[in-house]
């Protein structure tokens, strides 16, 4: 069955056409998590004339943006090791970027466009697999067109992924990888629209993790040897934040928990109700991963634990707690995190953000991620609402706001 694209997918699309028309550079589109950049992508990939190659970093994405494509009643190659197959003679093939990079000999007919889902993903290291697909599709076809989608247009430690934005002002710099940013959501826009469902977040303040003493590395993230040795010195914390957890979540559907490391989301798992929980990590094998995610899609289980393994690619929309029991740098990855639980379901009016790290950011303010949790910024304990901070570049959110510190009383204020 084909899909009927709202007036912005549409808007996005033409924008697309309307710029490689013009300009050759690569471009960028921005749409917040829940928008449906795959059905953008799979228009995108319908209208083209040439070859088209969509790559995604999870199999998850793949196989998802490959159906959507499939659902127009159009065939299209998938090439992912982690979905058992490896085909590319197709006109449009979707492809994991590990499965790609690793064999490029299997890409050398020419491509007229390339499309990167997460392209927030991209590294400026030449080395990287990312940068080699793209030199490589270049060498076959020096006029291949380049467009990225992200829901976070930065990198933490870098700033903006774009130079210039379509309304007309500079963000990045020439070093940029995308040259144009042509079309860009608010999330707020999303929510008042009712596209998706306004988030309410409640800081902890009483109950909640103490990370100040750590420092991240330039990814944003933070090892796991530091986060289990200072865990272990709050070991009191935990129980009391899953029992308030489980308590808020008598009146959810769908619970997200987001843990730090390993160990500690196998604690996290032991305190919560026994037969209502699944653990989800990168040392779960795969087929057990699937099952455990899709019994917990058809609310089977109500709780929902993981460790780093479920911030994109991951399509649950019943979800309606998320609770963030890890510090990060990244405001990409809080947004990702966050995006779980804002899309549409029945009888679903918003969702319940429990912010247990005190992770400053803002889910409605656009930024640069360059300021750490150890920069000047975190250390600014006045709540300056979606500004900067009087001594530093960075802006704040409330670290130790009390309950009133609600998203969606903003989003309908205005």
């Amino acid at each position: 069955m084909a899909f009927t694209l709202r007036p912005y997918q549409l808007e996005a699309v033409d924008a697309t056409i309307s710029h490689f028309r013009r300009r050759p550079e690569p471009a960028l589109i921005v749409l917040p998590t829940g928008a449906g950049k795959s059905l953008v992508i799979a228009e995108l990939a319908k209208r083209a004339r040439g070859r088209v190659l969509v790559l995604a970093h999870v199999k998850e994405l793949v196989a998802q943006n490959h159906a959507k494509y499939c659902a127009y009643g159009l065939e299209a190659d998938i090439f992912a090791a982690g979905l058992q197959q490896k085909q590319s003679d197709g006109k449009v093939v979707f492809g994991s970027v590990q499965s790609v990079a690793r064999n490029l000999p299997l890409f050398d007919s020419a491509f007229s466009l390339l499309i990167i889902d997460e392209c927030h993903r991209i590294s400026d290291n030449d080395d990287s697999q990312y940068q080699q697909i793209i030199t490589h599709l270049q060498q076959h076809n020096p006029q291949l067109r380049l467009l990225g989608l992200t829901a976070t247009p930065y990198r933490l430690g870098k700033g903006w992924i774009y130079q210039y934005h379509y309304h007309g002002f500079t963000r990045g710099d020439g070093s940029s990888l995308f040259r144009d940013c042509i079309y860009e959501l608010p999330l707020r826009y999303m929510i008042k629209n009712g596209y998706l469902v306004p988030p309410e977040r409640l800081d902890m303040p009483i109950v909640q993790y103490d990370f100040s003493r750590l420092q991240a590395g330039s990814s944003g993230l933070f090892s796991e040897a530091d986060l289990n040795r200072e865990l272990k010195r709050q070991d009191r914390i935990t129980p009391h934040i899953i029992s308030q957890i489980v308590e808020y979540a008598e009146t959810r559907k769908g619970v997200m928990i987001f843990a730090s490391t390993v160990e500690h989301a196998r604690e996290i798992h032991g305190l919560l109700p026994p037969g209502e929980a699944a653990l989800v990590s990168a040392e779960t094998p795969p087929a057990e991963r699937d099952a455990l995610i899709e019994a917990f899609k058809q609310q089977q289980l109500r709780y929902l634990v993981n460790v780093a393994v479920l911030t994109t690619g991951f399509d649950a929309p019943h979800v309606d707690l998320i609770a963030i029991l890890r510090p990060t740098e990244s405001v990409s990855l809080y947004q990702q995190i966050v995006g779980r639980g804002l899309r549409l379901a029945p009888g679903k009016e918003d969702c319940l953000i429990l912010d247990y790290a005190g992770n400053p950011h803002d889910l409605f303010t656009r930024r640069s991620a360059c300021v750490s949790r150890t920069a000047t910024a975190s250390r600014c304990r006045s709540f300056v609402p979606a500004a900067a901070s009087p001594t530093c570049s960075g802006v704040n959110a409330p670290p130790t706001a009390r309950l009133s510190s609600t998203m969606a009383a903003a989003v309908r204020a205005g």
